[in-house]
């Protein structure tokens, strides 16, 4: 059974991530740990705004049960099936630490929430997100502020379709939703033609992958940004999955502009470790 670990401080915002983590667990028929970093400043990273789903009075909650407790009474009155909720804890923010609870509990995906996605631009040891997102060994769904998604039906992975990754392909289906493979060429390397790409996509991956939902979007020239803008609006991307570390990928995707705000900046973002630095 796959486990879904989000990382909480016991604040309002963090039951709205919670509660927004369960759906995402019905979705892929996973359990759901809650792990309590109260300890830790990770006031600093988890925040989410108001919302329809917004259940809970504005309170903190005194611990992990306390929450998992207010889960499993919503669940209760949901008309879907109930998922399994519990609770962990580690003593203070340490990356090892959360490591080794994503392999004792066979953790399948990490969630936590930021006030932007832009925030993780800095590396610094007061970013705690980028560092759970650097030593992370599963994917981890980063959650922005004023996201609006309720679901996650149509997902754009971003990659070089030269270097594509059967096994994210593989991940990402356990979502059932739409996936756009959009090529975007690794700097230095030259655009790819629409029918080389076409045929890449068919013949090295839709045909081994055996997913009828799978699609394919193509990035050239200079203005990269504004067409992936585009792709995200038309076709209704709920959330952009991409490989960190890996020609520089989540870096050129969260770069900004002066003056300029992308909208696909306030769509949760799923950073999956490299494979040839984890196995998950």
């Amino acid at each position: 059974m796959k486990n879904i670990l989000v990382l909480i401080d016991l604040s309002p915002r963090s039951a709205k991530i919670a509660q927004l983590a369960l759906k995402l667990a019905k979705q892929i028929n996973a359990n759901l740990l809650l792990c309590d970093v109260l300890n830790a400043p990770l006031n600093k990273v988890i925040l989410f705004e108001d919302n329809e789903y917004w259940p809970f009075e504005d309170e903190y909650y005194p611990n992990a049960e306390a929450l998992v407790n207010q889960l499993k009474q919503n669940q209760d009155n949901a008309p879907i099936g109930r998922t399994f909720i519990d609770c962990a804890s580690i003593s203070d923010f340490n990356t090892d630490k959360i490591k080794d609870l994503v392999v004792e509990k066979e953790i399948c995906m990490m969630i936590v929430g930021v006030q932007h996605l832009t925030d993780l631009k800095a590396s610094n040891a007061d970013n705690y997100a980028r560092q759970i997102i650097d030593h992370a060994n599963c994917p981890v769904l980063v959650i922005p502020e004023h996201t609006r998604v309720k679901e996650i039906d149509r997902i754009a992975y971003l990659t070089d379709l030269r270097y594509c990754e059967m096994q994210v392909v593989n991940f990402l289906k356990a979502f059932n939703a739409y996936i756009f493979v959009t090529h975007i060429s690794a700097s230095g390397i030259p655009d790819m033609e629409d029918g080389y790409a076409q045929s890449l996509l068919s013949d090295a991956f839709a045909a081994q992958v055996g997913y009828n939902k799978l699609f394919l979007r193509n990035i050239k020239g200079e203005n990269r940004k504004n067409d992936l803008e585009t792709i995200v609006s038309t076709a209704d991307i709920k959330v952009i999955a991409l490989v960190n570390k890996k020609h520089q990928m989540l870096d050129r995707f969260i770069q900004t502009e002066p003056g300029k705000k992308r909208d696909y900046h306030n769509l949760p973002l799923l950073v999956i470790p490299y494979m040839n630095r984890y196995s998950w």
